[in-house]
């Protein structure tokens, strides 16, 4: 469910990216940074859910990051 929801997030504006979707952002070396920054984001708001064995918690973001060719962009 999760990775289907991320999927369709790909191809959505997103505030943090100057409303513009993920795989636009990939696109330039400034969208890059920012698309780092929202992973980063989302990768910390996951990280600080208060039950363990919610599936946020352990949600790995790695094939998003694989996905839009940032992965060795790490903050």
């Amino acid at each position: 469910m999760l990775d289907k929801q991320y999927r369709a997030a790909l191809d959505e504006p997103a505030p943090m990216l100057g409303d513009r979707s993920p795989r636009q952002a990939a696109r330039t070396p400034a969208g890059r940074e920012k698309l780092v920054i929202w992973l980063k984001f989302l990768e910390n708001r996951s990280r600080n859910q208060t039950d363990p064995t919610d599936p946020m918690a352990t949600y790995d973001f790695g094939w998003l990051r694989r996905e839009l060719g940032v992965e060795n962009l790490r903050r």
